[in-house]
């Protein structure tokens, strides 16, 4: 029977695993958002309506809030503002995913894919309308909530398929009993 990682090798699987779930759903956020563009007969950056909540200035709003709350400052320019977005997107997306690690470890699978795909939705579904000037999720259209599932689904199952491929290649902790 294999031993289980240390803790703390488990954290790190975990945040390369968030990494490699957040390289997803920026790849298909970017795909949809071409596809979407195209069947519209325009470029990508002509788009200017919101397809996705966690693929938008929401994200900067939400991170600038926080920011403002701790250090008075936010970023004001749109150079700053991307810059944050991408650190946002990628080291929440990333941290995000040592929950997953931690969820496998205690509950197994599927069990930990799905109660991560659930706590990720509704961190979207409540962060947002706190923090990010978004309206409540019900009143979010059809459309926007169901490119927010979807994009979650995706996330979540990218970090669970990472997460158990680096956990299968974890060396077993020294002097770990089996369970």
């Amino acid at each position: 029977m294999r031993r289980a990682p240390r803790p703390t090798r488990r954290l790190l699987v975990g945040v390369l695993a968030g990494a490699a779930g957040t390289a997803a759903m920026t790849t298909t956020g970017r795909l949809y958002r071409e596809v979407y563009a195209r069947r519209r007969g325009k470029a990508p950056s002509e788009i200017t309506e919101i397809l996705d909540y966690d693929d938008s200035d929401h994200v900067v709003i939400a991170a600038s809030t926080l920011l403002r709350g701790v250090t008075g400052r936010a970023p004001e320019s749109p150079g700053a503002r991307r810059a944050l977005f991408w650190l946002v997107h990628w080291g929440y997306g990333s941290a995000v995913g040592a929950a997953h690690a931690e969820l496998r470890h205690r509950l197994g699978e599927p069990a930990a894919g799905i109660a991560f795909f659930v706590g990720c939705q509704t961190m979207a579904l409540s962060l947002f309308p706190v923090l990010g000037d978004t309206p409540v999720p019900w009143r979010w259209t059809p459309r926007l909530m169901t490119v927010s599932v979807l994009q979650h689904v995706v996330y979540a199952a990218g970090v669970a398929a990472a997460d158990h491929a680096l956990a299968r290649r974890a060396p077993a902790a020294p002097g770990a009993g089996t369970r």
